[in-house]
């Protein structure tokens, strides 16, 4: 770009001289605030001006704050970012009202959200007397009062002790001051590494036999008192896994990584339309520790059968994650030839052959024998000690245990059957021989631990026809579903779930 067409000003504002390069030549102002280390890499510490991204969005706090000013009982505001106890960035308003006049909160966001979009309605309105103010008269925002998140429940009150328990465990496990019977779990924040620390504590506190998988089924206290009192424990590694079954929109079914299993997913229910069914394919080889898919293809094909009882006709809409992107990309391909219509591909940091597990050179076992240390390694969890030594299985059980990983219930023949089955995934990923795919593809490359030698989503070039469209996520490949990761990938997604 030359300037801002038509925008003498706002040209030269942004584009200015380049002190590094010949004569004439400019550079761009990009609004990021960053210091470049001693190291070589550039740390980046916020914006100079008011623009912050949330969910994938980026917002301008000062648009926020002129459509609080038109409120007739706003007098005076302020829009910030803070995060909540899961860790999610959201946005949270204060407002000072004309004298004699009171401003009610839902009434402000409701009004809000007339001419703004969803995610930039702020997640709470607090009403104060007056702004806090530095000595020189500037806004005070280290002295702004923490969100008041007593409105996050918005269920009814407990009728049994067990709801009683269940709503106190709900509280507890997710930071907030009280939650009612109809809150969801997953709304108001709730993870997978949550969910198990849930299940963990509600097993203890009532003895209780459930799995996440249930929580899935039944994420309010309500819903999940049913559940109990039936006795239903659906396995929490059955090939599909519903993370949402209710909507009446077309599903968006989400491929496991190589680890095999797809609870990751959940943190995605927080920030997609509650309209659209979220399910999970999870690998056969867990419970059934001697399956062994041949190819690529044939793995493709079995998800397929399982994706066509849920949804007959398309058009459908798949997103896979590390290894998971290989396969979408092949069951898309399956679809396109058996002439359904495929409306999202998206793939999260998936290249050809495998990328980040081939670079890494896991596994080192055979598939018969399967990688632990290669497994939890391709989902983030610390697989080395402060001298660089892989532990042993024993050393990464305990590990698992005292970081209250979700992993940490599994007994040994759960936890061996995942690792067998991450070995068999990396073998046909290397083996893989990807077809073309008619359309465009939505991806997400995790930025935090790539190399120049890595590859990029324009790998993909030689296997779709369409368009690449390459977000860029600040986090390591194995933190792509994290919370703050998953919130920043959804922005995206979500507009493309919600295209015609």
């Amino acid at each position: 770009a030359r300037g801002y067409l038509r925008r003498p000003s706002l040209t030269a504002e942004r584009f200015v001289a380049d002190p590094h390069g010949p004569a004439g030549s400019r550079m761009y102002r990009t609004g990021d605030l960053a210091r470049w280390r001693a190291d070589g890499n550039l740390e980046f510490l916020g914006r100079v001006d008011q623009q912050v991204k949330i969910r994938g969005f980026r917002i301008e706090l000062g648009e926020i704050e002129a459509a609080l000013a038109k409120h007739e009982h706003v007098a005076q505001s302020v829009v910030v970012v803070r995060e909540d106890a899961g860790g999610i960035k959201q946005l949270i308003s204060y407002v000072v009202p004309p004298p004699g006049a009171d401003a009610e909160p839902s009434d402000i966001r409701a009004r809000l959200g007339e001419g703004l979009p969803d995610y930039m309605v702020p997640a709470a309105v607090m009403v104060l007397d007056a702004l806090p103010l530095t000595p020189s008269g500037k806004l005070d925002r280290k002295a702004l009062p923490e969100p008041d998140l007593s409105r996050a429940s918005t269920g009814r009150a407990p009728r049994t002790p067990q709801e009683e328990v269940l709503c106190g465990l709900f509280a507890e496990v997710l930071g907030l001051p009280r939650v009612g019977i109809d809150d969801s779990f997953f709304e108001l924040g709730g993870h997978s590494l949550l969910a198990t620390r849930l299940v963990s504590r509600i097993r203890a506190a009532l003895g209780a036999e459930l799995g996440i998988r249930t929580l899935f089924e039944a994420p309010t206290v309500a819903t999940l008192t049913v559940q109990l009192d039936h006795g239903r424990a659906e396995d929490d590694f059955d090939v599909l896994l519903p993370i949402r079954a209710q909507g009446s929109r077309p599903p968006l079914f989400c491929v496991h990584p190589a680890a095999g299993i797809s609870w990751v997913y959940s943190g995605l229910l927080r920030h997609l339309d509650a309209d659209i069914p979220l399910y999970g394919l999870q690998a056969r080889g867990i419970t059934e520790p001697e399956h062994r898919a041949g190819t690529l293809g044939e793995l493709a094909a079995d998800y397929l059968e399982q994706i066509r009882k849920v949804q007959p006709n398309g058009p459908y809409r798949l997103l896979g994650w590390s290894f998971g992107g290989g396969v979408a990309q092949e069951i898309a391909v399956q679809l396109q030839e058996q002439g359904e219509r495929v409306a999202v591909l998206a793939l999260m940091d998936s290249y050809p052959g495998g990328g980040e597990q081939v670079r890494r050179g896991a596994p080192t076992a055979r598939p018969e024998q399967g990688d632990l240390a290669g497994m939890l390694d391709s989902l983030g969890f610390r697989t080395r000690d402060a001298e660089g030594r892989t532990l042993a299985p024993a050393e990464l059980t305990e590990l698992l245990a005292a970081e209250g990983s979700p992993l940490s219930a599994l007994d040994a023949s759960r936890l061996t059957a995942l690792a067998r089955a991450f070995a068999d995934h990396v073998r046909l990923a290397r083996e893989a021989q990807h077809r073309l795919y008619d359309g465009d593809l939505l991806f997400f490359t995790a930025t935090a631990d790539k190399t120049p030698a890595d590859p990029t989503a324009q790998s993909w070039r030689a296997h779709v026809t369409g368009r690449v469209d390459d977000h860029p996520v600040a986090c390591a490949h194995g933190a792509m579903t994290q919370p703050d990761p998953l919130a920043e990938i959804a922005g995206p997604l979500g507009r493309a779930l919600n295209r015609p």
